[in-house]
């Protein structure tokens, strides 16, 4: 099909979540089948090379894919840089101990704030008057260049204005900024020789235009908003031949998350404007049918759930010499209260009492790791249950385990249930919605349980370590689901179907504007 895929996101870095992943995917998926594919991002990150390269580095990101981000093509082409001489700081460097950074004290005065990254180069410098005022921020680039300068408002420590710089120090952009709100109230665009092109009320009008610049000359792009704070932004596209598709990743539904419960404020956009919009996605047949129970039947919502590229054969783990360790049990999640992570241990307190050897280890990141600590100390489960890290290998750890266990609030759809059963390995889930009740067959590849309810979770648990070989069972029939309902296949062909189905929706409501006007 002739069209150019564009999917919006916000930001792109290499540890992210499950939105990150499924939206690296689909864009590859695009990719492969020979579209000319973009992602646009709209942060100000002096990585984004960097984070290209590992992406691709880890078999995350297509090197086909484009990825282009707004302050970037604002700067501009710049020569090949080199990495610039850090002039020594003279003063005493006091550590702070566990940021890997040190204020400097100049004749007793403090007057630097200095934070690096973990390869050692500098990451940014804050600046301090006599009164012990944040007066500027500097942030630096991997070739120790000035990017990006704030200039604080005494009163907030919140910036008041920004200047970002190209490599020669030449300004390209500048922003005036609400300190209250952190909402620009002016955006100054620079030519090469310091004169003003343009100017914009808010951030909302840079991104437009430079979206409306991007796609101008391109016949049939399609535009897919994937993350919520892009939603507006491709809605207010003027391009009058862009197809607009909406992709809904999580629940549109706030605590309790049932069907009649209030819709979430990130997702009213969207569902303000599924008229208008000429494809809206969701994951799952469920969020469907609450939706169209709830707003009415609509022909441009369609269903694409994620897919797995499985590495195993069927009924066989992976790697020569694999052995599942029938003791262990593994979560790989984001460390966030929605996660319901707590749940996860309290059930474990009950699991080892009746199975004394289990154990459990969590890996990923977050605002609730040392809350999540704490309650495995409290409880002395500390030789049961570990809580490690972000991974870049979940295949591995999911292969290796007995089952995984999901117990989370509310989903979209859960990557990590479909993670665990590509890799043969059963989940034992809450049934929430979205998503573990249409990938997990109770009892075949899978586990469901009443969401909130710790004992049967426990019991679920204590059944699988009691049987593993049922638990094995289980996890070669969630290989056979997977490979059967959710493989690539299946997916490249819907998301097809989608995207024409979009482009001529755009194009009859191209053709009914002379008619309306009749």
């Amino acid at each position: 099909m002739n069209a150019t895929m564009f999917f919006l996101l916000s930001s792109l870095d290499v540890q992210r979540g499950g939105l990150t992943k499924a939206s690296l995917a689909q864009a590859n998926t695009f990719a492969d089948m020979g579209y000319d594919t973009h992602i646009l991002t709209f942060n100000f990150d002096t990585r984004y090379e960097r984070i290209r390269e590992k992406l691709i580095e880890l078999g995350q990101l297509s090197n086909k894919v484009k990825v282009l981000n707004l302050y970037e093509e604002l700067c501009g082409s710049e020569e090949d840089l080199t990495v610039t001489e850090v002039t020594p700081e003279t003063g005493y460097l006091d550590p702070h101990v566990g940021h890997n950074a040190f204020r400097v004290y100049e004749n007793g005065l403090y007057t630097k704030y200095k934070k690096f990254h973990e390869d050692g180069s500098l990451d940014f410098i804050d600046y301090f008057n006599e009164q012990r005022y944040r007066i500027k921020k500097e942030v630096y680039d991997e070739f120790g260049l000035i990017r990006k300068v704030s200039f604080m408002d005494f009163a907030s420590n919140k910036p008041r204005q920004m200047n970002f710089y190209n490599s020669s120090s030449q300004a390209y952009l500048s922003k005036w900024v609400n300190p209250e709100n952190g909402k620009a109230i002016r955006v100054n665009w620079f030519d090469e020789n310091g004169d003003i092109k343009a100017i914009y009320s808010n951030d909302d009008q840079l991104k437009s235009d430079w979206v409306e610049r991007v796609i101008k000359d391109v016949n049939n792009p399609v535009l897919v908003a994937d993350a919520r704070k892009t939603d507006l932004l491709m809605i207010n596209v003027k391009n009058k031949k862009a197809a607009k598709i909406w992709r809904l990743h999580s629940s549109h539904l706030t605590a309790p998350w049932e069907a009649d419960s209030d819709i979430a404020s990130t997702v009213q956009t969207g569902i303000n404007h599924l008229d208008t919009i000429d494809a809206a996605l969701v994951l799952t047949e469920q969020q469907k049918t609450d939706i169209e129970n709830r707003f009415g039947k609509r022909t441009n919502l369609h269903v694409i759930p994620h897919a797995s590229r499985t590495n195993l054969k069927t009924g066989w783990f992976g790697r020569p010499g694999l052995v599942k360790d029938e003791r262990l049990a593994v979560v790989i999640s984001r460390y966030s209260a929605i996660k319901n992570i707590d749940h996860i241990i309290k059930a474990f307190e009950i699991v080892v009492k009746k199975v004394p050897d289990a154990k459990l280890e969590f890996w990923g990141d977050g605002p609730e790791k040392e809350k999540l600590q704490k309650i495995i100390h409290d409880a002395n489960l500390t030789d049961h249950i570990k809580l490690n890290g972000y991974t870049q290998e979940p295949s591995n750890i999911y292969q290796s385990a007995l089952f995984s266990i999901l117990a989370s609030k509310t989903e979209g759809f859960s990557l990590s249930v479909l993670e665990s059963m590509s890799n043969a390995t059963a989940v034992v889930s809450y049934d929430i919605r979205y998503g573990p009740n249409e990938l997990i067959d109770n009892g075949e590849n899978g586990v469901l349980v009443q969401k909130n309810n710790i004992e049967m979770l426990a019991e679920a648990m204590i059944s699988m370590f009691n049987h593993p070989n049922t638990a094995i069972k289980m996890g070669k029939a969630a290989l056979k689901k997977v490979e059967r309902k959710f493989n690539q296949e299946i997916y490249a062909n819907s998301w097809e179907h989608v995207v024409r189905v979009a482009i001529e929706n755009r194009q009859l409501k191209n053709e009914d504007i002379p008619l309306a006007k009749k």
